[in-house]
C-alpha cells in the first residue's frame, strides 16, 4: 500500500470517528440534560395517578420532593427546583401540562427549553423521549407555546 492510500484510509478513518462522536455527544448531552429525569418522574407521576398527569409544575415538583432521598441520590439529583432549569440556556422550562394523557403512542411534549442553543431546543415528551429540534420542528410539536 502506497502512502497516499495510507493517508486516504486514516483520512476515512478520522472523519468516521469525528462523526461518530458527534453523534453520540448529541444523544449523551440530551440523556443528561435536566429534561431526562424531568421525564421520568413525569411518567411516574401519571403511573402513580391512574393515568392523570400533573396539573402545573409545583404539582410536579411536590411529587418529585417527596420521592425516597436515596432514589433522588441515583438519578443524580440534588435539588428538584434546579432540574426545573435548562442547564443549555439556563433559563426555566416551559411546561404545557395536560391531566388527560395522549393516546398510546402519540407524542406529545409537556416541556422544552425557552432559547436552546445555536437554534436547537431541548424538548421532553409525555413517553420520557427527550429530543434535539430546530424552530420548524419545535413549532410542529408545540404549535401554540
Amino acid at each position: 500500500m502506497n502512502r497516499r492510500s495510507l493517508l486516504a484510509i486514516f483520512g476515512g478513518v478520522a472523519i468516521a470517528a469525528t462523526i461518530g462522536c458527534g453523534r453520540s455527544n448529541s444523544s449523551a448531552e440530551t440523556e443528561s440534560s435536566n429534561l431526562k429525569p424531568l421525564a421520568v418522574y413525569y411518567g411516574r407521576f401519571v403511573g402513580a395517578n391512574r393515568g392523570k398527569g400533573p396539573k402545573d409544575e409545583n404539582q410536579l415538583k411536590e411529587f418529585i420532593r417527596k420521592r425516597p432521598a436515596d432514589e433522588l441520590t441515583t438519578m443524580g439529583i440534588t435539588d428538584v427546583d434546579s432540574l426545573f432549569i435548562s442547564s443549555r440556556d439556563k433559563k426555566p422550562y416551559k411546561f404545557k401540562f395536560e391531566e388527560k394523557q395522549p393516546m398510546p403512542g402519540q407524542l406529545s411534549i409537556f416541556a422544552w427549553e425557552q432559547d436552546g442553543v445555536n437554534g436547537k431546543r431541548f424538548v421532553g415528551g409525555t413517553l420520557g423521549q427527550i429530543e434535539e429540534v430546530d424552530e420548524a420542528r419545535f413549532r410542529e410539536l408545540v404549535p401554540n407555546p
